[in-house]
């Protein structure tokens, strides 16, 4: 016999595992389509015609996730089961602790049977009376669980299974007839009455008829079992028929087993009714009434060598909770005398996590879910509600808000059994932002404007608004404000509106959060009328210029002079003869004639001024001739200087020195094993002169005499020449170096040091990468020369190797690759000299006038190759140091490099004590100053304080001495001329080679060109840079990354660390990397409420505050 039931066991598995290939017939029922509707991913239903309808259509469900919103009652309705062979149901369906009831379903052929048929995904929360009859397998929940799971779920009615598959196998289960898959029961239960049908082979439970690979835990069944007769196999047990691999854990059964016919073999018991041990399947801590299901065995065949730890136990036994060794009577299970017959059931839960938000005054109605094990009802009560809201005894709130804000709410749920369930949910009552009260639109103070006044509904408040073309939708108190609207102060002027727009004005607490919207619709009452332009005149109709010389200043006068619009362009017909910038400045270049237009913007209107450009005269000349040496042949390499102007003769003896300045001067010639010659020539501007033949003479060496042996009186031993050498200190060691003193033009006196090449080699031993030259002098003029072929050996064992030169206080260090590409037969100079005093005088009284204390003496720094060739390291910024006269402030002080236009330009600098230390590319004249700038419209600005130190540092300029114009959105030539001026770039409006940027035209080219050979910018695909064109927050991420690479480095992060903003997909791909790594320096931040706003324009602060962030991070101020 035992050999039979395991056949029949494996025929059972079989049967599971390759089913029928048969599909179910659809059953259509008459009537309309009940489309459910959707949301947040979910199928809701809460009528029997959304559900009907679901089931006619079930093909287009069987993934979906489906809710119940209530009860449903399908009295009347066919039924086909959810899922089949062919397609399991593989989505989720959440009862919400409701009931489907009133289903009477009928198999005919069908293989699975039950409110679902097959079964893959997840069932819970759900309750279901049916009457089911037909199938192989029948559940009353579901016919075969293929590793799904069902959760919180019970089913009550009747299930009784047929015979429809090869085989005949019958399986029946109150809850499921089969489980297998690795499936899972957690918390369910059923007190069908369960009846196997007329098969050779028959399974029956009161929970599942057949239980295969998976578990059980936390369950019970309370109904009844039993076959039907025959000659056939029946095994039948309280809660599982027949357990093959399973696990089975913390469940009962009080199901009442009987035989209600004869059956040529099987079993039954009280729990299950056949137990197959060869897979080792496991029963723990679980029990069965002995005396309810008229078993008085547990397991009516089978056991081995799994772990089975089955007890029967008397029905009053069975209703003490104290029997019940290891289980969970505080979270999962209770026991009343009232309830479930005395048998353990249940506690509560509460099933709603969330609470829809709520909005003030405004009606609110919630039904809150929850399981209830005792199927008596729940008595439902709330604490922390709003005012105004309240819950009932059924678990709704309703009522309206008087109040807004987020509120901790606990809810209770109390079951029949007074056991009591508790959860806390968060309320959110949603306040629509009030008008900001006295609110009121009105022209502005300049034409072509309108303002804003209002009542503050609070004194800490601050306001913002934004200008657009549609009305905007009311806000909530307390949402963030939008990243493009700019702050406001009441009354200040509001530029460019145009009638129609809805300007939006925003009331905001310290955090910058709403608290009050307004939108009004822009009238033309709400505009300053506007003065046209009717005509433009020129202060000069001629000028006359002189190539080399001054610029000149013209001036347009509109008419009438209060038009509103001011703005004019200037041109130049011929920029090759003369330049005019966009403030009227003319610019000689080349003799000839041109003509300066002026065109206002306003109307188009135009004036001309003739300008005339002469050469200019002569200040220079030259003087040539030729040296001879012994043997009255020419002398080649004899050193020619008249004036500071260098040369050496060639191979015929002879010389020429251009460039001369006019005046009479001492030339000197002199060549090694010859006596110096001096004379006195006198240069005349524009000509040449010849001084002839100049004859060097050999120094005498006296031959010696043969000896004597007469008496000769002693004489002293003759005194020594002077060493030509001086002492340097070079990386700690004294060391003699060839020096020379020589005289420049202007009478500053210049010590020039010859380290020779073995010197300079020897510094490859030296330890580190620093050559450190300290030079103990009081020349205002110290140049070194080093031969390029020995500083190209240092450069090759030492490829980081810097050479620093200090003298007078200051320093002057130049790293060796930047030598790199000199010819070996080159001689570097490396230079630094004081100002004359009298040119620093005139310096400082320069500067005094534009607003700057000058806090150094003037030095010039200087890099050439062969006397004349300046070397500039693009690219590379050299560190320079020189001592001030007293302590700076750093916030206020700045060293500037004075171009060859004399014009001041910011460099990179840092200050301790008395000393700056500062980084440039460019040879000339370095100081540093003093400035206090600010402007009007920023006081109490909240970029107040960086705006005012980039001011005094040169970096950004106002609209006009008083105004900054803050919050105006930044053009796009504007953010790369402040950016070239944050880095000390010199600007080349040579290298603009953009269609719309003309080199001499615009004053924006030198930014753009240099920006462009750096590398800083990109125009558009179609050649333009739209210079006039608003910069957006991620173009403005993009520029900063590149300049910080292209001045130091920036710290490697992952695009993904913008995932911490809401709007991270708006980003656009080409500025992700550049955003996420200023986020990891912190350079730039987000805006609002974890916002990034990408394609927001910046601001004229926004930018100032962004580049000062840039320059303390890369230690270029302090």
């Amino acid at each position: 016999m035992k050999k039979m039931s395991i056949i029949l066991a494996v025929t059972l598995i079989f049967s599971m595992v390759l089913a029928p290939l048969a599909s179910a017939l659809s059953v259509v029922r008459a009537g309309n389509d009940w489309v459910p509707s959707e949301a947040d991913g979910w199928v809701w239903v809460g009528t029997a015609e959304e559900l009907a309808y679901i089931n006619r259509n079930q093909a287009s469900y069987l993934d979906r996730n489906i809710r119940l919103t209530g009860n449903i009652d399908m009295t009347g309705y066919e039924w086909v089961p959810i899922g089949n062979e062919a397609a399991a149901f593989s989505g989720i369906f959440d009862g919400k602790g409701h009931q489907i009831r009133g289903l009477v379903i009928e198999g005919g052929t069908l293989q699975d049977v039950g409110f679902f048929g097959r079964v893959s995904g997840t069932i819970r929360n759900l309750g279901v009376t049916v009457q089911v009859n037909g199938g192989s397998y029948a559940g009353g929940l579901v016919s075969q669980l293929t590793g799904g799971s069902i959760i919180n779920s019970y089913s009550q009615g009747t299930v009784t299974s047929g015979n429809t598959v090869y085989g005949g196998v019958s399986v029946a289960g109150g809850l499921a007839g089969a489980a297998y898959g690795n499936s899972n029961i957690i918390r369910s239960s059923s007190s069908a009455s369960v009846k196997s049908g007329d098969s050779s082979n028959q399974y029956a439970g009161g929970l599942v008829g057949s239980q295969g690979a998976g578990s059980i835990s936390d369950s019970y069944a309370t109904g009844s079992v039993t076959n039907s007769g025959g000659d056939h196999f029946f095994f039948g047990g309280g809660l599982v028929g027949h357990l093959v691999y399973g696990a089975i854990a913390n469940s009962y059964a009080s199901t009442e087993v009987t035989q209600s016919g004869r059956f040529s073999h099987g079993a039954m018991g009280g729990f299950v009714g056949f137990i197959f041990a060869s897979t080792n399947p496991s029963i723990h801590a679980s029990y069965f009434d002995n005396v309810a299901t008229t078993q008085t065995i547990g397991a009516g065949e089978g056991g081995g060598p799994g772990s089975i730890q089955l007890t029967g136990l008397t029905t009053n036994e069975m209703r003490e909770a104290s029997n019940y060794q290891g289980w969970d009577f505080t979270d999962i299970w209770a026991v009343d005398a009232g309830i479930n017959g005395g048998y353990p059931y249940f506690r509560p839960d509460i099933l709603t996590t969330d609470l829809p938000r709520a909005d003030k005054d405004a009606p609110y109605s919630l039904v809150l879910d929850a399981f209830d094990g005792a199927r008596g009802g729940l008595v439902w009560s709330a604490s922390g509600l709003p005012d105004g809201l309240s819950m009932t005894a059924y678990g709704t709130i309703e009522g309206s808000a008087t109040v807004s804000g987020t509120f901790p709410v606990t809810v209770s749920a109390t079951d029949a059994g007074r056991n009591t369930v508790n959860a806390v949910l968060t309320l959110y009552v949603d306040e629509a932002a009030p008008d900001i009260d006295g609110l009121a639109v009105r022209p502005g103070s300049a034409n072509g404007s309108t303002s804003v006044t209002a009542v503050p509904g609070d004194p800490g408040h601050t306001f913002a608004y934004l200008l657009g073309s549609d009305a905007g939708v009311r806000p909530l108190v307390g949402d963030a404000l939008p990243g493009e609207a700019v702050l406001y102060s009441l009354g200040a002027d509001i530029v460019d509106p145009i009638p129609g727009q809805y300007l939006q004005v925003f009331e905001l607490d310290a955090q910058q959060r709403i608290q009050a919207w307004s939108s009004v619709e822009v009238e033309a009452v709400h505009i300053r009328d506007q003065v046209r332009v009717t005509g433009v005149t020129l202060d000069q109709t001629e000028l006359t210029l002189t190539v080399g010389g001054a610029s000149q200043k013209l001036t347009a006068v509109l008419m009438p002079v209060n038009a509103t619009n001011q703005m004019v362009s200037w041109t130049s017909s011929d920029s090759a003869v003369a330049q005019v910038d966009q403030s009227g400045e003319v610019t000689p270049i080349a003799e000839g004639t041109t003509v300066v237009t002026v065109t206002t913007t306003d109307g188009g209107y135009t004036a001309v001024a003739a300008v005339t450009v002469q050469s200019a005269p002569a200040s220079t000349g030259t003087v040539i001739g030729a040296v001879y040496g012994a043997g009255n042949t020419p002398l080649v390499g004899a050193a020619v200087s008249v004036g500071g102007t260098k040369d050496m003769t060639d191979a015929e003896g002879r010389f020429t020195l251009n460039n001369v300045v006019a005046g009479r001067h001492a030339l000197t010639v002199t060549a090694a094993t010859y006596n110096d010659y001096a004379t006195t020539v006198n240069v005349l501007a524009g000509e040449t002169v010849d001084v002839g033949r100049i004859d060097l003479r050999a120094v005498y060496i006296p031959k010696p005499e043969p000896p004597t042996y007469s008496w000769v009186p002693p004489v002293p031993a003759p005194i020594p020449a002077p060493d030509p050498r001086m002492i340097v200190t070079i990386n700690g060691q004294q060391v003699r170096v060839t020096a020379k003193k020589e005289r420049e033009h202007e009478g500053r006196t210049v010590l020039r040091l010859l380290p020779g090449s073995e010197l300079v080699r020897s510094w490859a031993v030296v330890g580190g990468d620093d050559i450190i030259i300290d030079i103990d002098n009081e020349d205002p003029v110290v140049k070194v020369d080093l031969p390029a072929e020995a500083l190209q050996d240092l450069l090759a064992a030492k490829p980081n190797a810097v050479i620093r030169i200090g003298v007078s206080k200051a320093s002057y260090s130049v790293p060796l690759h930047v030598l790199s590409d000199l010819p070996n037969r080159a001689i570097v100079t490396i230079a630094i000299a004081k100002m004359t005093d009298s040119a620093s005088r005139q310096l400082d009284e320069v500067l005094t006038r534009q607003g700057h204390d000058m806090l150094a003496t003037p030095t010039s720094f200087e890099l050439y190759s062969d006397g004349d060739v300046r070397i500039e390291t693009e690219g590379t910024c050299l560190e320079r140091t020189f001592l001030m006269n007293a302590a700076a402030e750093p916030d206020r002080s700045t060293v500037v490099w004075v171009d060859d236009a004399g014009k001041l330009r910011f460099v990179p600098s840092v200050f301790e004590g008395e000393t700056a230390t500062f980084y440039g590319a460019y040879n000339g004249v370095f100081t540093a100053v003093r400035s206090n700038r600010t402007f009007g419209d920023i006081q109490g600005h909240w970029a107040q304080s960086d705006i005012e130190r980039m001011a005094s540092k040169l970096i950004v300029n106002g609209s006009d001495d008083s105004t900054f114009d803050p919050n105006r959105t930044v053009t796009r030539a504007e953010f790369v001329a402040m950016l070239v001026r944050s880095l000390g770039l010199a600007e080349k409006p040579q290298l603009s080679a953009y269609s719309d940027v003309w080199p001499k035209e615009v004053w924006y080219a030198g930014a753009v060109g240099a920006a462009s050979a750096a590398g800083l910018i990109e125009g558009y695909a179609d050649g333009s840079f739209r210079p006039d064109a608003g910069v957006t927050r991620e173009q403005v991420a993009v520029m900063l990354g590149r300049a910080v690479q292209y001045a130091g480095e920036l710290p490697s992060q992952d695009v993904s660390a913008l995932e911490r903003f809401a709007d991270h997909a708006q980003v656009s791909e080409w500025a992700k990397g550049p955003a996420a790594e200023l986020l990891a320096a912190g350079m730039i931040e987000g805006v609002g409420n974890a916002a990034f706003a990408p394609q927001a324009f910046a601001t004229r602060a926004q930018s100032t505050v962004l580049l000062n962030r840039m320059l303390l991070y890369l230690n270029f101020m302090n």
